[in-house]
Order: C-alpha cells, then structure tokens, then sequence
C-alpha cells in the first residue's frame, strides 16, 4: 500500500507539471501521513522505480511519473502542448530529460498525424537525445537506488511490489499512469459517478458502465485539470438539464472532453466566473431564462414603497424558483 500511496500523492502533488516530473523531497511528502518518515518514501519510491513507474534524481531533486504523457491525456489537450513543451525545457535532470524525450518520439511514431508535432517548441522535443527509462541498465539502476540511500534488489524481475501492478514490468506492456492510483479507493470520483448516473436516470437516460475509462475521466478532471468536486458536480447538473447537451454528454468520458465547451455554453469564464459553477445553484441553468415581471404595484404607494415591495415581489419569486430548482436536481430545500 506504501508504493500506492505514494504514486497517488505524486500524481496528485501541487509541483507536478505537464511533462509528468514533480519536486523531488521525500521528508515533505511523508509529512502529511502520520507515522511516516522520509526513509519510508525513499523504500517505496525504489519499488516504483524497479518497475520503471517513476525515475527519481536526487541530485537535481525531481522524480518522473514515465507515462503520464502517454495516458492522462496532455498530447490530446488542444492547449497543453505547448505547456508540456515548457515543462520539459525547465526539467534540469539530463536523465529525465532524455526520458521523458522517449516516450514523446514514441508517441509520435505510434501517432503520427496528432496536430501537436507541428508546433515548433514540441519539435525541439522530437529532436532531442532520448533513451527508454524500461531499458535502463541493472547497474544504474542499482546506482539510482544507492542515490536514494539504499540499493535495490540485486533482481529487478523479483522486487516484491505492493500493488497489483507488480507483473507490468514487461517492455512489450504499456502501463497506465492511474493503474496504482486505481487501486486506492476514491470516494470523490465515486461521488460523481454516482450523481452522472443519478441525473441520466432523471432524464431517462441508460446509466453509463461504471468502466475504467469513467473513472479515469472522473479523477483526471480533479487531479490533472484541477476542478473541485463541487465544480464537477455543479457542470454534470447543468449538462444534463440543458436542452442541447442533455442528449450528448451520456457520460463522464464525455463530460471531460467537452468540458471547456459546456464552461463557455454555460457563461463559465475568466470575466463571467458563473456563481453556480463555483458552489451556487443556478437556477437559469436548471429552469430556463426567467422571465418573470413583479407586476403592478398596489395603489397608494409612493415611490420608498414601491421599490420596497417589487423588491419583496422579486426575493419571494426567487425563493420559489431557487426551491423549484433544488426539488429538479433532489437537493433539500
């Protein structure tokens, strides 16, 4: 469970960029687990990097998830490409670099017509020295181990990993990015799956397979592309009232990828942050464009009162809508 949690808290950490490389410390990333000390983090990072999960260099103190590129989507991204391309120009490590350059020029030999290899910054990735991290030799590998303050095993094909992913070691095998983090429980992503489902049922919609792919596009929209729960949540409810989406987004995989598009539909943005997207409710959203006038006042009123009681006119009728709203999505009011 060490190595997982680890793989977990690497893929999820703050300094992690778009190359898949995060900040290499381990006393700080066993500070958050009680009991936990920066020798343990270093035992199971040896256990990622036996079966070329990660690549740790303590000399420049960065450590390299290897398939990130290849499996959470950045080559697919529209706008990640050149973001990548940053990330590997401010890598210090030269093996990382050279790492990270090989999985990029295979991605490119296996995908060749993806529209990001014709931006410059990426081509300077197609061009660089690369070496294959899973053909890294035994003795540099006991080398990396002996870096991190204790070898590894002497036989990288019988390290004992705690995780089910101890028989992926094969170089004719491509290994996920999120398998380790499949097997920690994530009651976030299940909380979304469970809403998707709850919502497509609403609207008589088949529930979607609670598959790997789902749940993959459930974790990366936290943990990759940085939206809170609420967020998510607050999108899936939209995308599934509005009349146009509701019969196109039938599931997560497909929420995530047409995410930016259902941010711009919905009014989502840097200049119109959408209050219901940051935790409100939007009622518009669920309802429909009000349209709705306070009518002619009672006569006798002067001007003070008038105002006073279109304004009450108005919180009563939104109180009513904001209850209407909270009853579609089966919310409590």
């Amino acid at each position: 469970m060490g190595a997982q949690h680890l793989y977990q808290l690497i893929l999820t950490h703050p300094t992690l960029n778009y190359a898949g490389v995060a900040d290499w410390r381990p006393g700080r990333l066993a500070a958050p687990t009680s009991g936990r000390t920066a020798q343990d983090v270093i035992a199971d990072a040896e256990e990622l990097a036996a079966a070329s999960f990660i690549y740790v260099d303590d000399a420049t103190e960065e450590v390299l998830v290897r398939s990130f590129a290849r499996h959470d989507g950045v080559v697919k991204h529209p706008r990640l490409h050149v973001t990548m391309a940053n990330a590997f120009a401010g890598i210090a490590s030269t093996e990382i670099k050279e790492f990270f350059a090989f999985e990029i020029q295979k991605l490119h030999s296996e995908q060749p017509n993806l529209a990001l290899w014709d931006h410059p910054k990426v081509q300077t990735i197609l061009k660089a020295k690369a070496r294959d991290m899973k053909e890294f030799s035994q003795a540099d590998c006991m080398a990396l181990g002996s870096a991190m303050g204790k070898p590894l095993a002497k036989d990288l094909n019988t390290v004992p990993m705690r995780t089910a992913t101890a028989t992926a070691t094969s170089s004719k095998e491509e290994t996920s990015s999120s398998e380790i983090s499949d097997e920690i429980p994530r009651p976030d992503v299940e909380e979304l799956l469970d809403l998707l489902d709850s919502c497509l049922k609403a609207n008589g919609s088949k529930k979607p397979s609670r598959n790997k792919r789902n749940r993959d596009a459930a974790r990366l929209l936290l943990d990759l592309d940085g939206y809170d729960v609420k967020q998510v949540a607050w999108m899936i409810q939209w995308a599934t009232c509005d009349e146009f989406w509701r019969a196109n987004i039938l599931s997560m995989s497909k929420l995530r990828e047409k995410f930016d598009q259902l941010k711009a539909k919905a009014g989502v943005g840097v200049k119109t942050p959408g209050a219901g997207f940051n935790g409100d409710i939007d009622v518009d959203a669920v309802l429909g464009r009000d349209v709705w006038s306070p009518g002619t006042p009672p006569e006798g009123l002067d001007i003070a009162e008038e105002i006073a009681w279109k304004k009450a006119q108005r919180a009563a009728h939104h109180a009513e809508r904001l209850a209407e709203a909270k009853g579609k999505l089966g919310l409590p009011s």
